[in-house]
């Protein structure tokens, strides 16, 4: 099994994501990381559970936080969580974040 790779954006996407929910309820923002956690063991266990979309992305609605979903891809020696995305954004805007950070990801990987 390949291993999982988070892309060095995903904590700043978490951390918006947490501070985001924390101004309303603390609990609930510690209950959003708790829900990314199961997700990331999902994805990490069986990669394959959500089907293809737009340039390979795979998208993982997460759990009792619909707004927001975990986008990965598989890459020839890993699978890349590329963000944690709000899904109430553009979707054009969500791909081009994630084509950027897939190209970034791709220029670490050649160094």
């Amino acid at each position: 099994m390949k291993p999982l790779k988070e892309a060095g954006s995903c904590s700043t996407d978490l951390q918006a994501a947490y501070d985001y929910y924390k101004t309303y309820n603390p609990e609930a923002a510690e209950r959003f990381l708790e829900a990314y956690s199961a997700a990331v063991k999902i994805i990490s266990q069986t990669p394959e559970i959500c089907r293809v979309r737009q340039h390979e992305w795979r998208q993982m609605v997460m759990r009792r936080y619909p707004g927001y979903s975990i986008f990965y891809k598989e890459f020839p020696d890993f699978w890349l969580i590329g963000g944690v995305l709000s899904t109430l954004r553009d979707p054009d805007m969500i791909l081009a974040n994630l084509l950027i950070r897939e190209i970034s990801e791709d220029e670490n990987i050649s160094e």
